[in-house]
């Protein structure tokens, strides 16, 4: 079923985006929403969902592949607490903490959640992608090893988000 994203055109919800594109959710984009405006996924029926995270939740349970939102219930919950906790990232006085804390969490794992590609992995990603040049900086440094390990593989397994 095609949806609609609405959402403001000063802050794309990159996040939801991306992550329509690796599940293979078809979606069309809106971007007239009023400044400051959640996104807005409408569907056909004249139901739609608001805000970033129920949003994402609707795309993980609609992939092509059924391991977006984990793999079974725990894992579920995984995603679901890495998804609030992905914004952190967004606020300038806790970039540097949540760096460092899933620099440390990415030591031995591969993805945040499991042992495959989820739509958590895709929120944190794509919230450090949108930060731009602060994110770019300290991905060139030495600082976050493995959170730059883990955001380049994510980064080249799907160039086209």
């Amino acid at each position: 079923m095609e949806a609609k994203l609405s959402f403001s055109q000063d802050n794309p919800p990159i996040s939801i985006i991306s992550a329509a594109k690796v599940a293979g959710v078809s979606l069309s984009i809106d971007p007239t929403l009023a400044v400051g405006s959640a996104p807005v996924l409408c569907f056909s029926s004249g139901e739609s969902l608001c805000g970033v995270n129920p949003i994402l939740h609707y795309i993980a349970h609609t992939a092509s592949f059924s391991s977006f939102c984990g793999q079974d219930t725990i894992e579920f919950g995984h995603v679901v607490e890495w998804l609030e906790y992905a914004p952190t990232f967004l606020s300038g006085s806790e970039f540097e903490v949540a760096c460092s804390f899933i620099d440390g969490y990415l030591t031995s794992r591969t993805f945040l959640v499991g042992h495959g590609l989820t739509i958590a992995d895709i929120a944190v990603w794509s919230n450090l992608a949108g930060i731009g040049q602060r994110w770019e900086s300290v991905r060139k440094s030495k600082k976050y090893q493995n959170l730059v390990r883990w955001f380049n593989s994510i980064d080249a397994g799907y160039k086209e988000l």
